[in-house]
This record gives C-alpha cells, structure tokens and sequence, in this order.
C-alpha cells in the first residue's frame, strides 16, 4: 500500500512540475514587455553582416556550458554516489526546470538530488551547495576585478581624493579576493568549526557536518577553475549577442560591463522566471553608466542590451528548463532506502 502511495506521489509531483515549468515558460516568453521588445526588434537587426553566424556560434556554445555544469556536478557527487555522465545530464537538467519557479535557484539542488539512487539528499544538496559556491565566488571575483576597471573610466583620475578612493578600492578588492579564495579552497575546515562550536550536539548533524571536509583543497581548486570555464563561456555568448544585436563594445569592455551587471545579478534576490526581467534592467544600468553617464541610453542601443540579455536567458536558461521537463519522470522523490522502484 506504501509502495502504490509512494508511486502515486512521485507522479504526482513530476506533473505538477511539469506542468509549473511549461506554465511559467509560457508566461514569461509570450506575455512579458521584455521579450515582446525583442521580438519587434528582431527584424531590424537580422539583417545584419553576420548576424546569424553570431547567433549559431551562441547556440552552439550552449551544449559546451552545460557539459562544464554536469562535470562539475558529477565530482561532487561523486564523493557519494558514482553517477554516470547520462543520469547526471538529466540531473543538471531538471534542475533548471525546477528552479524555474524557486527563489535564488533552490530548485537545481533538489531537482539534481532527487535522481540519485542510493545517496542520503541532504549530504547531496550540501556538495551540490559547494558547485554554486564555486559559481558564486567566481561571479564575485571578476565582478570585484571589473568595478577595478571600471573605475578609473568612470571616475575623474585627475582629482587626489579620487586617487586615494581607487587606491583603497584596489586594497580592499584584493583582500576581499584572497579571502574569499582562501575561505572557499580550505572550506573542509568548516567541519571542525561546527564540531567545535556545537559541542554536544554535533553527534546530531555530524553525519552533515562531515561532507566538507571530503573536499580538498586541490580538489576545490579544480571545481573553481570549472566555474571559472564556465563564466568564460557565457560571458563570451553575452559578447557575442551584443555583436549581434548592434551594441557597439569591444570583448575587453564587454568583460567589465558583463562583470558588473553579474555582480549586481547575484546580490538581488530573484525567482529565474523573473531573471529576464533583472538582467534586462540591470545590464540597462550598467550599460548606461558605460555609454551615456549622466544621461539616457539611445533607444536602439537600449533595444540591443535587453535583447542580448534576453536571449541569453532563453539560450541558458529557457531552453535547458524546457528540456528538463522531458526527464522530470526520473525524479525519485519517494524511496525506500535500497529501492529503485518508483
């Protein structure tokens, strides 16, 4: 009877995920001003030298990035569960879908977890927490190496104080920096703090507690460099798709703007349904400090950034979610522990 009910419920909750994923999709592409504003300014665009090569060569990239996350994601894992390069494509997959409708995509770490057969979930979302970590810190990283840039352009460099602030922006951006790397490579240590620090009652979350400090140092610093590819790539897309949408900024510019506008992307809190909407208001933001301090961006330069920004969501986010939904039949949300039935 538990084992009918079990399998009534795991139905159940992949269609409703499904069918919240499909929902919101919908919403966000055919009824949101942002994507609208894109699609009336395609046409004038996609006539353009080189325009559709642009937008392959960004497509093209797509299966790339994702290919960094499951790696990445399966030497996590791995310290508990040997998980081969297909079930954890689905798993990378159906995250996106869930976090689609889950604030500050939550929904990656349970809908990765729940495809694992034998390991205990939360130890997974705990090393599943330590890839977005990874994600993160390297957002922060050259976030905090492009407002270094970004500075000096934006600011009279002829004025002393202006001097000494940027000097002491330089300071705190490099303590910060190695602190943080610091921190994120030794993070095993975190371990024996909590030991330490909940005396007694770590005998209660050490089974939690432990999975830190199966991370090395070495083994941290290979997942950060994964990141760091990763940040790299989509980057690089959102470049492209400036190309593409006539927004005048070279790759070196384009990597300090785009560091930025990450930068700000990962301190407000957001749903991913409503990250198009975000990205687009903050790469508006940023872009105009660039292209016109002081003033309002030209309508079509405007038009180019949310169009970028728009695509990039639908290429990295959109579409991965949509794809995940076809694998949302293989989360496992009820178990026994050594039951793969369901």
């Amino acid at each position: 009877m538990k084992a009918k009910l079990s399998k009534t419920y795991n139905i159940l909750l992949r269609l409703t995920i499904v069918a919240l994923t499909v929902v919101f999709l919908y919403d966000q592409i055919f009824y949101r001003k942002d994507f609208q504003s894109t699609v009336d300014y395609f046409p004038g665009v996609a006539s353009g030298s080189g325009f559709y090569l642009l937008m392959a060569v960004v497509v093209l990239l797509i299966p790339l990035n994702l290919f960094l996350e499951i790696v990445k994601w399966r030497y996590l894992v791995g310290k508990l569960e040997e998980v081969s390069f297909w079930p954890a494509t689905k798993a990378v997959l159906t995250g996106f879908s869930v976090s689609m409708f889950l604030p500050n995509r939550v929904g990656d770490y349970l809908g990765r977890v729940f495809i694992l057969r034998k390991a205990d979930r939360l130890q997974a979302v705990l090393a599943t927490i330590l890839g977005s970590m990874a994600q993160l810190l390297t957002t922060i990283l050259f976030g905090l190496a492009a407002i270094l840039f970004f500075y000096p352009f934006y600011a009279d460099m002829g004025e002393t104080l202006n001097i000494w602030f940027y000097t002491g922006i330089v300071v705190l951006v490099l303590i910060v920096g190695f602190t943080l790397v610091f921190a994120f490579l030794n993070f095993s240590a975190f371990s024996d703090i909590l030991k330490r620090i909940s005396g007694r009652a770590y005998r209660k979350i050490s089974k939690y507690a432990e999975v830190f400090s199966w991370y090395s140092p070495g083994f941290l610093l290979r997942v950060l460099v994964i990141s760091m590819l990763r940040y790299l790539i989509f980057s690089f897309q959102f470049w492209l798709l400036f190309r593409a949408f006539q927004v005048p900024v070279s790759y070196p510019a384009a990597m300090m703007l785009i560091g930025l506008v990450y930068l700000l992307m990962a301190v407000i809190p957001t749903i991913a349904l409503t990250e198009i909407g975000v990205r687009g208001s903050v790469s508006l933001f940023v872009f105009g400090l660039y292209f016109a301090p002081g003033g309002t961006l030209p309508e079509n330069l405007a038009l180019g950034v949310v169009a970028a920004s728009t695509m990039l969501w639908l290429f990295n986010l959109a579409f991965p979610a949509l794809l995940g939904t076809v694998f949302v039949y293989s989360l496992r949300f009820f178990r026994k522990n050594n039951d793969h039935a369901g």
